[in-house]
């Protein structure tokens, strides 16, 4: 049977040749539309996967914050990270390298926690750690591992208090992390600034645990989403619940939505285009079939079996798939390289505005092929229906 049909296949092959080129030419630009859609929408997610704060979502009006609504979200599966945070004016520290005396610095006081997206390769951060930004650390003199005093200064009527406390330099944060002057600390550490500040204990307290901490109170958060495609939800979750937040939802639901709309149109174009040419094979096969019948009722008459004459269209029209496949690809990995020439650093930066896999190249094959062999079934039945008779009756 396979011999036959591709002894047949070479015996036509001109015919051959022109169904796989029509195969091809229906096929290449479905792949270079699924290209476009993958460079496209990959590369502006990247974009925003690449950037720390895209996953993002930030209370930022001061409330107060119960823990059992922390404990709601900590367990919402959508929440991949969640840390309270003080109010935002008693956020500030004064940080000074013991080196160089006079030389203080007023920073912002940001809460952190293990799995800190913002801080990728720390894990928990001892109490007494800073994880400082770059342009602090600079400014300061300060590498990982320097000690550092962190001091707070509050009036209480005609005296000055002042709360010091003596720390080290955990590490230097990411420069996407914060590109202001910033330094990261446990929470513990921001609610002793913020107690201090509000006049409730000390310049001799020290930070209180971490699971003290966590029964407190908080004015705000902020977390970060599983998923890019989270954002949105969790961002309208929490502004029907009252709670403002900041975030990039707005650029997360535009890039889901230029997805959604790619895919429309790709299984559009793909379904006209496709159908469209599974009927002309189809009814290419049927013709075939019809041209041939005295030689498939010959080749019954000689005892060839009936599910042998069923196969024969099948496996042409495998072939035929197959080929036009192959030289789709060929063709839209050429159309690929043009537009990524043509549209370099304008659209998605360093990455490919039509990314093409060998992946993607299987898979079209094994559409075609699934495609072209449901399209001749009908060829291949007529086949297998030529009586042997109508050989002699011809003959």
């Amino acid at each position: 049977m396979f011999r036959l049909a591709l002894a047949d296949i070479w015996h036509e092959k001109v015919l051959f040749f022109c169904s796989a080129l029509g195969c091809a030419a229906v096929l290449a630009p479905l792949i270079v539309l699924f290209g476009l859609r993958q460079g496209v929408v990959a590369g502006l997610r990247a974009e925003l996967l690449e950037d720390p704060r895209a996953r993002e979502v930030v209370s930022v009006v001061n409330r107060t914050l119960e823990p059992a609504l922390f404990a709601r979200l900590g367990a919402d599966p959508r929440i991949a990270f969640l840390v309270p945070r003080t109010r935002a004016l008693s956020a500030t520290i004064v940080l000074e390298n013991p080196a160089r005396q006079g030389s203080g610095q007023r920073v912002e006081l940001l809460p952190t926690a293990p799995g800190d997206p913002l801080l990728p390769g720390y894990g928990a951060i001892d109490p007494d750690a800073l994880i400082l930004s770059i342009t602090a650390a600079q400014r300061l003199g300060l590498r990982a591992g320097d000690p550092v005093l962190a001091s707070v200064a509050r009036s209480r009527g005609v005296q000055r208090e002042i709360l010091t406390l003596s720390m080290r330099v955990g590490g230097i944060a990411p420069i996407a992390a914060a590109t202001r002057d910033a330094a990261f600390a446990t929470v513990p550490v921001l609610l002793l600034t913020e107690d201090f500040l509000d006049g409730t204990v000390g310049p001799e307290a020290r930070p209180m645990s971490e699971t003290e901490a966590r029964q407190r109170p908080f004015a705000g958060f902020r977390l970060y989403a599983a998923r890019l495609e989270d954002v949105p939800a969790l961002d309208r979750d929490l502004r029907l619940a009252g709670i403002e937040v900041a975030s990039r939802a707005e650029a997360v639901a535009g890039l889901l939505r230029l997805d959604h709309n790619l895919a429309l149109l790709f299984a559009a174009i793909a379904g006209a285009g496709g159908v469209g040419y599974l009927v002309s094979l189809g009814v290419g096969l049927w013709a075939q079939v019809e041209r041939k019948r005295r030689d498939l009722a010959l080749l019954s008459l000689l005892g060839l079996k009936r599910r042998a004459l069923l196969g024969l269209p099948l496996i042409q029209a495998a072939a035929v798939a197959l080929a036009g496949a192959a030289l789709a690809f060929i063709v839209a990995a050429g159309v690929a390289g043009v537009l990524n020439r043509a549209f370099a650093g304008s659209v998605t930066g360093d990455r490919p505005v039509c990314l093409l896999t060998p992946a993607m190249g299987f898979a079209a094959a094994a559409v075609t092929l699934v495609g072209a062999l449901v399209a001749s079934v009908l060829a291949g039945l007529r086949a297998g229906a030529v009586a042997p008779a109508e050989g002699l009756a011809e003959g």
